[in-house]
């Protein structure tokens, strides 16, 4: 396919075309309005879209135009391609070539006698419902399109960006701790603000399905920090979890939270500098039963011998228990569950929408910080581990007090070892 984008751009500059020939669509000209709202675009470009009906359309040249699948703009074939209705059917594509169009995979054939592009059904991460059914507004919430998305499909997001496998059942009969604490709770809390200097940035975990690894590395190095007033201000690495417990593990296809609590309460971790994470599984660089020493790691205190272990995981269930154990003790893991919608999250308080696929979905390990109320709307204030690019600034907020996508059914922490504690 030769694409005339460049002169028909320039020639858009000075007039603007209005070719179109679907007469049940609603009127252009898309690709063809005056710069800089219209035009074509080499490559795959979000803004090279416009909204049509209830959908989007596109001028990008992988914008699929076919007896399958069709999200090319009304007027692309003209503006773009040059094409006019009496040549309109002219092959588009050399047989046996392929390309991506999004998330779909595509192959030119000629089942028809014409040669034409054939792409697969797989449904994206992202989706224009989504995106155009959360915004207009009445849920609390708004959606975003994530770049980094764009070319990705939903069966594996579910898969690389979320990582938990289900919790075993012994786990699952775990008696929870209760604290019967009689008090009167604050209406908002955020350990970055109870603690500024030890609550752990940020992870990106990038297309590698190790929530389960982030999750309790952070909230590893969160409570050493806290517990030891500082004494221990460490930032764990995942990659000790990710390469180094590799029992009963799937590496960046999933791994269990309690398989990986009971493996750092028995052999720790290592530092994030010692240690860096990748998002892949590499081979574990020492003797998981050996010291912190013999792994090539340097402590921040001169008692520190062993890894930087845990307790034993322990399970919270009730909200003012949750709430008790972040003040006391820091950020706790919770595990919840995912459908489409919640990888479009931008800000507000999410609640799990219609829109988009509710049949597919996996389990995520999170870190919660916090809680609050706005307008009324009871709400905990969670860290995530997709970047600083998604969400709040990494952070989402969720629904509190009625188990939102089972992030009440399954929470999880441990105490850190600590070997030192400065005085407060």
């Amino acid at each position: 396919m030769v694409l005339k984008t460049l002169p028909l751009i320039l020639a858009l500059q000075v007039t603007l075309v209005t070719a179109y020939y679907a007469d049940d669509l609603p009127p252009g000209p898309y690709c063809g309005k005056a710069p800089p709202y219209g035009g074509c675009c080499n490559g795959r470009l979000d803004r090279c879209s416009h909204h049509i009906l209830d959908t989007l359309c596109y001028c990008d040249e992988f914008c699929s135009k076919n007896r399958q699948y069709d999200d090319c703009c009304p007027d692309y074939e003209p503006v773009c391609l040059g094409l006019t209705p009496g040549n309109i059917t002219a092959p588009i594509c050399r047989t046996g070539a392929r390309k991506k169009n999004r998330c779909h995979e595509c192959v030119c054939r000629d089942d028809s006698g014409i040669p034409d592009w054939y792409c697969d059904n797989d449904l994206c991460l992202m989706s224009d419902e989504v995106i155009l059914g959360i915004n207009r507004g009445g849920h609390g919430w708004r959606a975003d399109n994530y770049t980094q998305y764009s070319d990705k499909k939903l069966k594996d997001g579910l898969i690389y960006q979320l990582g938990t496998l289900p919790l075993d059942k012994m786990t699952q009969r775990m008696n929870p701790v209760q604290y019967h604490k009689n008090i009167a709770y604050p209406d908002e809390f955020d350990a970055r603000q109870r603690w500024p200097d030890f609550i752990s940035p940020i992870v990106d975990q990038g297309w590698c399905g190790s929530d389960w690894a982030v999750a309790i590395a952070s909230i590893a190095s969160d409570r050493y920090a806290i517990q030891s007033n500082g004494a221990e201000n460490v930032l764990l690495s995942p990659q000790s979890l990710l390469s180094c417990d590799r029992r009963g593990q799937l590496g960046c296809k999933g791994g269990h939270v309690d398989g990986a609590w009971h493996f750092t309460s028995k052999y720790g971790l290592v530092d994030l500098d010692c240690f860096p994470y990748t998002a892949s599984v590499t081979n574990c660089p020492y003797s998981i039963q050996g010291s912190l020493l013999q792994a090539g790691c340097r402590p921040l205190v001169s008692t520190r011998i062993s890894k930087y272990r845990t307790s034993v995981p322990y399970k919270i269930e009730k909200e003012h228990d949750v709430m008790w154990d972040i003040m006391e003790s820091g950020p706790i893991m919770a595990i919840m569950t995912v459908y489409q919608d919640f990888f479009h999250y931008r800000d507000g308080i999410y609640r799990r929408s219609n829109f988009g696929d509710n049949t597919m979905s996996g389990l995520h390990s999170v870190k919660i910080i916090g809680w609050g109320v706005e307008r009324g709307q009871k709400y905990w204030l969670v860290a995530n581990s997709w970047g600083n690019n998604w969400g709040e600034d990494g952070y989402f907020r969720i629904a509190r007090g009625n188990n939102e996508c089972d992030i009440e059914r399954s929470l999880i922490s441990g105490f850190s070892d600590v070997n030192e504690a400065r005085k407060k």
